[in-house]
Parts: C-alpha cells; structure tokens; sequence
C-alpha cells in the first residue's frame, strides 16, 4: 500500500520567509560594507603567497611601503595606493609605510608589535615555520607580568614575565622545567612573547608533543630601564638599542641571586642544573654565555642565538674609560667652580667590581665542560655581523674540544633567525 504525503505548504512558506529575511540582510550587510568604502584585514595574503598591501590616505603624494626593514614605492590609484609582492617564504613579516617620508602604520592592520622604540604592523605567510607563531586552537598557558624585588643599578624592584604552561594551575603537585629566555640591545621583558611568539612557539610544540611543558622566564636585562616603555610608575625612559651599560656585568652579576631565587621561591620549578636552560639573543647571548659561565653547576642547556660573545670593553678599555672620565671631571669642576656651583660626581668605578664576569674566560671554561652542558648551542646568520665574533670563540671552545652543537642559516641578524633559532633549540631539550 503506498501513501502519498502532502507537502506542509504552510510550514515551507515559512521557512522560506525567514530565509528570504536572512538573504536580504546578508545582501544589505554586503551593500552598505562596500558602501563605507571598508576593506579586509590588510595586508591580504594571496594563494601564490605573494602579498597585496592597500592603503587609502587622501592627500598623500608619495607612499612608500617599508617591508622586512626594505623600501618599496607603492602605485598610486587616486586616493589609494598598492604594492604586490612576489611570492614570500612562509614566515612573520613586519611592516610600515612612509607617508610622504612620515611614519605611518596600517590603519586596515590591528596587529602591531614594537621593536625597541618602532611600532610595526605584522602579518604571516602559512605554511612553514610561520606556523609555529600564530594563535591557534590549543591549550593556552598564562603570562605573569611579576614585578620582583632588585638591588641592580639602585632600583628597588624589576619587571619580568613568566610564562606558566596549561595545566600549571590544575595541578598544584606537578613541578616543571624552566628556560630563563633573554632579549637583545634595545629589548625588554616584553620582547621574547610580543615580537619573539615565545608563547606560541611553545604551546604550539606542546600540542604536537615534540616539547614538555616548561615556565619560560623572560627579564628585563636593560639595566636602565625598570620594565617596558609605558610599563613602569617609577619612571619613564624612551628605549634606545644602545645599552652599553648592560654590557658592564651588573646583570649577570645578579642573575641567579635576584631572578633565579625569585623565581624557584614562587614557581614550581625543578630546581636543579638538569632541569633549567638559558638562551638569549644578540646582548642576551653575552648575558646567556656569561651567566653560565660563572655558574657552572647552574644550567645544562645554553643557548646562544647570534650572540655578542665577548664584552668588547675589557679591562684596559674600561681603565681608559675610567682616566678619561677623570679629566673630564676635572674639567666639570673648574667649570662649576667660575659658575659658583658644584659638579656632581660622574665615575665608572662602580662598574670596575663587576668586570671580573667577562675575565679568566678559558679558565672559566675549563671549569663549566669538566661537567659540560648536554646542550651548549650556537646558532648565527651566515650574514650576521657577529659571525667573526661568534667564529673566534668556537676556534676557543674547538681548541680545548668542548663540544657544541651549531647552526649556520642564511639570513642576518634579525628574528627571523632568533624565532627560528628558539624552535630548533627547543626540538633538542631532553628535560
């Protein structure tokens, strides 16, 4: 026997008036957004990988599009102007534009980073490395912005991020290894999570299981500033990649007694040598190299990412430095004595007791490989200006057959490579 149905007329009618409704908003919506003139996120991202910059500016004659730290000249179309590139490598890439020779970052990008004092817009290329860097759907840990109290250059208190893996706070018996993660000349705390994706690059090697979850300890190694730009109440400094101040061995010098302490009293960390790393980049190579070296029994994995790694102002330099200063203290005084005033002292003395970080480097050595490393790593550009540097001191650590681990890319000296350098540093921990 078979049954006919009739349709529900009804019921279709409907569902097709609120479908109908549903459509026309879509198309309203669509009308009006290209009515105001809105455009997608910039910069659009194309199939090839080649990347399309648009950005309107009215009355603008000249736009020039400052990609990677390179200059492109835009075409103009009336009001907006455009650049495509050819095809990219998969990688984050940061940018700005000069407006008729002005500073200008992209209206149509929310995604801005700062390096030293220069705020950048960032985009990615997929596909690759990139991949390690952006935000995806996988557990998230927490960043603690931990101001900690500091004897360093007469402050009082400092401010680093630690970073706590997913999972921390669920557990309170589970303990961790720790990575103490430096920054560069001109950096801050804020610097290895914002511009460096150290936060993404871990948890997105978690999710893949190729790490275990590890605190990640981020200072502040300028030792002119308290924290970041705009971050502290006690002080407002502009950032300058000049920080010969904290090439001096005050830094170091209180490394494990400040930070290292603080951090093992407030953090379930595993406290001993076969459980903590230290890697930095650039001024935080020299700190990395340094700090491990005076504390030989501290860190069995060290990494160092185009690493500055001799002082450059020995002990002779800073005598010269010292005699120079005197006279021009003497100078000072005569000069405040006809203006019936006082001149404040100006001395280097105080650096002089911190020196003796960077001496007796071979001596140090000896001492640090007599139980060495299981990961001493080197990694630098193939056109990075450090790369003498960085070869002389592997022809010391080649001379006494120490072994290292090091990495030659292509590239310079910028966090293209320092990403890079912290993914594969990573891939080679066997906490």
């Amino acid at each position: 026997m078979k049954i006919q149905t009739k349709p529900n007329w009804k019921a279709y009618h409907s569902v097709w008036g609120s479908l109908s409704k549903l459509l026309l908003v879509v198309a309203m919506t669509g009308i009006m957004t290209q009515s105001l003139g809105q455009t997608p996120q910039q910069p659009v991202v194309n199939a090839d990988h080649s990347v399309t910059f648009t950005v309107k500016a009215p009355g603008t004659k000249k736009m020039v599009l400052v990609l990677s730290e390179k200059k492109y000249k835009m075409q103009r179309h009336n009001d907006t102007f455009t650049y495509q590139t050819a095809p990219l490598p998969s990688e984050m890439y940061t940018y700005y534009y000069l407006s008729d020779g002005k500073e200008m970052l992209d209206p149509e990008n929310s995604r801005v980073t700062r390096d030293i004092a220069l705020k950048l817009n960032f985009f990615f290329v997929e596909g690759d490395v990139a991949d390690y860097y952006i935000d995806k759907d996988v557990p998230h840990g927490r960043i603690d912005k931990v101001w900690y109290p500091s004897t360093l250059n007469g402050m009082s208190q400092r401010r680093m991020f630690v970073y706590t893996p997913p999972g921390y706070d669920a557990d309170s018996t589970a303990t961790y290894p720790v990575l103490y993660l430096l920054h560069g000349s001109g950096g801050d705390e804020t610097s290895w999570a914002d511009y460096g994706r150290a936060c993404q690059i871990i948890e997105n090697m978690l999710h893949q299981g190729s790490i275990k979850p590890m605190i990640v300890v981020m200072p502040n190694g300028n030792i002119e500033m308290d924290a970041a730009p705009g971050e502290s109440p006690y002080m407002n400094k502009k950032p300058t990649g000049n920080n010969i101040s904290s090439w001096l061995g005050k830094f170091e010098k209180l490394f494990v007694p400040e930070i290292v302490k603080y951090v093992e009293r407030h953090y379930r960390v595993k406290a001993d040598k076969q459980h903590r790393a230290i890697a930095g980049l650039s001024m935080g190579g020299l700190h990395t190299l340094f700090i491990a070296l005076n504390n030989p029994d501290m860190f069995d994995f060290v990494g160092l990412f185009s690493a500055q790694t001799s002082n450059m102002l020995d002990e002779n330099n800073i005598f010269k430095m010292e005699r120079f200063n005197h006279n021009m203290q003497r100078f000072r005084n005569v000069l405040a004595l006809v203006q019936d005033k006082v001149a404040p002292p100006v001395s280097l003395s105080d650096k002089m007791a911190d020196i003796d970080i960077y001496s007796r480097l071979e001596e140090k050595l000896q001492r640090q490989f007599e139980h060495a490393p299981q990961l001493y790593y080197i990694a630098i550009g193939c056109d990075d200006f450090l790369k003498k540097m960085n070869s002389q001191y592997r022809d010391i650590l080649d001379k006494h057959g120490y072994r290292y681990t090091y990495v030659e890319t292509d590239g310079d000296h910028s966090w293209e490579n320092w990403r890079k350098y912290l993914v594969d540093f990573l891939s080679n921990f066997d906490f």
